[in-house]
This record gives structure tokens, sequence and C-alpha cells, in this order.
């Protein structure tokens, strides 16, 4: 088989904006009261491929197919616009050799091996992603025009390369299925802006900084075994049960990455929440650990340094270390950390909390992830239920980091609020202002998991931590489905083909440890680097829904 085909993609737009419009119902743009802008865009893009498919077949026992795509993008630049993709999969069909049905074919319905090399291209970046665009820039000599990025002409495709092994086996005249996959698939020469450092005038002001180019750089592994199982345990004239069990396991690393010794990912603003290095699995959590909450004023002075915030009562030593004063009075509970603040762990046993302690907090990814389906038949009545789950996998609560928060009295706060530390007066006398002796202070509640309430949080309590990283597992019902069937005897009479009621509900129960809306998060829509981060996203909603087929 050969084969071409073309393709050719354009659009624009004209765009008006205002704010502050009378009503929602209004939209003509001159009657908002806001800065009225005027806005167009335009785009296109083009591609091209070349294909081939060559198959054989040997008396269905050797299978043998062969593909190669010579694919042509828009995407990027003349001097790497045009990549060649190979694949080749054999298999071997072992249950019709005579051999085989000799000794096994009264049980053995099939029987599979096979095995597979390919490869795919990535050309998802944009439009004139290789080139430099221009930009507007305000100057005192009026309007000019700039250069918005750094170009890269040499630029090219994204290849994806994948070997497989699989064995299917089919028993009792397939009345059970199993099917083993593995699986090594590598990500090669991947698309990402570079990061460059700021002598490429890559930072600075936003008015005059340059975009860093998009290149090709890093590799990606992902390992994996999958199981699946298909059986029909009943099947009987007036009942029948139908079942499918799945089971995949999955690992993935970064090999490596040019340009830069990590990818950060970012929750929101500033906060990194995230880092992949190179021989490690991909966006896994970054932050401080916590060892828990000081509980008087000798668990702080006998504890490491906490040196992120200045105003910290810090003693430099003779030897240049660093450790807590022992005076009480140099500790305010407005300015300083306090008892009742969050207590850091040192991680390189420096004797000081500072952005060297910051450690990983583990990855998002589940260790496996399974599906389970069922369907019941008797006589005309049917019932599916389906059941998946995930174990393993971290998720990042960033909507709890900033709904438990005291930066402000007036933001709405989650009820872990009411976990904080409390504070009471080490001597019972609670008279006066005896929360300001911090040698009299001690946490009433020492099982609280949430730091005192301080508007200043002069401890940076509030860091990305662990206490923000919470179990990912789940098991959720998914869904059923109660279905009936009319007797097509019955609905001819009155001229119908068919006619079914059904009764459906989704997301009906999920069992979690999460402590957030949904377990379910997935990809981040803050950073291309980050997975399984919750910034408030909406739930999985539980729904009903009746169903009525009918065909005439």
């Amino acid at each position: 088989m050969l084969g071409q085909e073309a393709w050719e993609s354009k659009y624009d737009f004209v765009m008006t904006y205002n704010t502050n419009l009378p009503s929602d119902i209004v939209h003509n743009p001159s009657l908002g009261t806001g800065d009225p802008q005027i806005g167009d865009g335009w785009g296109s893009s083009s591609m091209a491929s070349f294909f081939t498919r060559e198959t054989y077949n040997y008396d269905d026992r050797y299978l043998l197919t062969y593909t190669y795509r010579y694919d042509g993008s828009s995407n990027f630049g003349p001097n790497k616009r045009w990549a060649g993709f190979h694949s080749v999969a054999t298999a071997w069909r072992f249950s019709n050799e005579e051999f085989v049905k000799s000794w096994a074919g009264k049980w053995l319905s099939n029987g599979k091996l096979r095995m597979g090399w390919g490869q795919t291209g990535n050309s998802s970046i944009g439009g004139y992603r290789w080139g430099s665009a221009m930009s507007v820039m305000e100057t005192g000599l009026g309007t000019s025009y700039r250069p918005s990025n750094l170009k890269n002409l040499d630029i090219k495709w994204e290849t994806q390369e994948q070997w497989n092994v699989g064995l299917d086996l089919g028993f009792l005249n397939n009345r059970l299925n199993l099917t083993i996959d593995w699986y090594n698939k590598e990500s090669k020469d991947m698309l990402m802006q570079l990061i460059l450092p700021s002598i490429m005038g890559t930072s600075g002001n936003v008015s005059s900084a340059l975009a860093a180019p998009y290149g090709n750089y890093g590799d990606i592994q992902n390992r994996g075994v999958e199981f699946s199982i298909n059986a029909k345990p009943v099947a009987s004239k007036n009942f029948e049960w139908t079942t499918d069990f799945n089971i995949s396991f999955n690992s993935n690393k970064l090999k490596s990455l040019s340009g830069s010794t990590a990818l950060l990912g970012y929750g929101q603003w500033n906060d990194v929440v995230t880092r992949t290095v190179p021989g490690q699995s991909l966006f896994r959590f970054y932050g401080y650990e916590v060892e828990g909450i000081y509980k008087d004023f000798n668990d702080i002075i006998n504890s490491p340094v906490n040196t992120l915030q200045q105003n910290n009562p810090i003693v430099v030593n003779a030897d240049g270390t660093k450790s807590w004063s022992t005076d009480p009075t140099k500790y305010n509970r407005a300015n300083t950390t306090y008892v009742g603040d969050i207590k850091f762990k040192d991680v390189n046993k420096d004797g000081v909390i500072d952005e060297s302690d910051k450690t990983d907090l583990g990855s998002p990814f589940p260790k496996y992830t399974f599906g389970f389906n069922n369907t019941f038949r008797y006589r005309n009545f049917d019932l599916n239920i389906f059941v998946n789950g995930s174990v393993g996998g971290k998720i990042g609560n960033y909507m709890k980091m900033k709904l438990t928060q005291m930066n402000t009295v007036w933001s709405n706060q989650l009820t872990d609020v009411n976990n904080r530390a409390q504070l009471t007066a080490a001597n019972g006398n609670i008279s006066g202002r005896w929360f300001d002796d911090v040698s009299n202070v001690v946490v009433r509640n020492v099982d609280a998991t949430l730091p005192r309430a301080s508007l200043n949080d002069p401890n940076n309590n509030d860091a990305w931590s662990s206490r923000y990283i919470e179990s990912g597992s789940y098991l959720r019902l998914k869904s059923i489905t109660l279905g009936y069937n009319f007797d097509r005897k019955l609905i001819r009479k009155i001229g119908l083909t068919s006619l079914r009621l059904s009764l459906n509900a989704t997301n009906l129960l999920t069992i979690t440890g999460y402590d957030g809306y949904d377990p379910e998060v997935g990809l981040s829509p803050a950073s291309a680097n980050v997975y399984n981060l919750d910034n408030g996203r909406y739930p999985s909603p539980t729904t009903f829904s009746l169903g009525l087929d009918v065909s005439f």
C-alpha cells in the first residue's frame, strides 16, 4: 500500500475587550467603563506525508508488517522540516501449528506471540516556533518594534520509539482470554522551550527580555507491563456474566536533559512545587519536609535554625555556625519564629533550615492503575458495573495550601484550620499578656497538624512542604447501568424494531484518603512540568440519567 496526504489550516480573528459592562447580557464593549482594547490574530499550518505499508501472512501462522512514513510540517524551519519514521511488527500464531493442536487443541483456542518496534513523530509545538516574531515596544522616542524571542532554525521532529512484546491466549473456545504486554517507550529530542542563562537576554524587564527559543533536548523513558483478562464465567440460556479486568504497571524516567540540570514546575505565580532531574521519574514533588510543630521554647532552641525569615533571633558562633538565641526576650510572636510554628527537617544536617533543605516529596504517578468491568444479563434485563482505581501516586493539595493560610482575615478557609496549634501558658496562668513570654508558652493540643494562626507568618509556615502532599490512591465505582429490553414481539405491534429503557449512575462512590474534592487530578493547567497538582479543579460530579432508546 502506498499513500500520500496533505492538509493546510488557516485562522484569523478580531476581538474587542472591555470590563464592567452593565449586564452579562450586554455585549457592546463601548458600554463598559474599563479600558477598551482591540486585538487580532492569525495563523496557519500545513503538513504533507508520504507513507507505505507492506504486510505478509503465511497460513495465518507467521505475520509481518512494515510501515514507513515521511512527514513534513510547517511547524519546523527549512533546515529540519522533513523526517522519516519506521515500524516493524511480527507475530507467531502458534495455536495454528499442528504440533500445538495435537496436544492443546481441545482447550487452547488462540495463542499468539507478538513483537514490535516502531517510531512516531511529534510536531505539536505551534506555528513559527522556529522563527523570531516581532512585538511592539514603547520607547521615549515613540513606538518601536523588536524581536520577541530568539529563533532556532535547527529545531526538528520529536521522535518516540517503542519496543513491545505481547502474548495473547484464548481458552475454552475463547470464553477466557488473557493478554500480556511489555513495552519500553522513549521520547527523544523532546520539543520544549530551552532554559537559557540570563546573559542570553532572556530575563530582565518584560518590555525588552527575549523569550527563549523552542528546541530539542531531553530523553524520557516509559516502561511497563499491562495485563488484561476477559472471561465469560456463565453463559446459559437465561443468564450470562461477562467480566473484564485490566491492570497496568508503568514507570517513567528522565534519562537526559541538556541545557539545564532540572525542570521546575510551578503551582501558581512563583511557587515551585515539582522538580524533575535526570535519572529520576518526572514531576516529583519538591519542597520542605515537616517534622512537626514547636511544642515549647526548648523545642525551638534545640532544633535546627530556621533562616527562611530574616527576623529570627539567630546567633553566629565563633566557628561560623548559626544557632538560636537563648534569650526569650528576643522572640516576638508577630515577627519571629514562635511556639506553635512548623518545624522543618534539616535534610543536609548543616544545622540550619534554608533552600538547600528542599527535598523530594514523592512521585505523582501511581504504581499501578486498574479497571474492573462486569456485565450481567438475565432474560431482558442487563446490569453493568464498572470500577476503577489507582494506587501509589501522590497529590499536591495546592488548594489546601492557599485556603489554610492566615495571610488575610478576609478569605474563606477550609475546616482544616480547626486543627491549628492552640497556645496556652505553661504555668497555667493565662491572665495578662502571658502569650508574649515565649518561655511560658506551650502548645495545648499537641496532636495539631497546622501551625498557629499568624498574619505575618514569620516562620514561613506556608512554604510548600510535605504537609500538602497526600496519598492519591482511590477506588471508584465509576458507573452502574441497569437496562431493560422490551420483548420484540410486543413492540412490533406498535411499529417498533427495538425499545430499551436504562438508568445510569456515574461517580457514585469514591473510597480515598485524599482530602480534596477529587483524587483524579491528572494534568495541571498551571505548568507543563506539573502533574497531580490540585489547584482548584472542578470535581467529577455524580450524575444520574434515564435513557430511552427507540428504533423504528
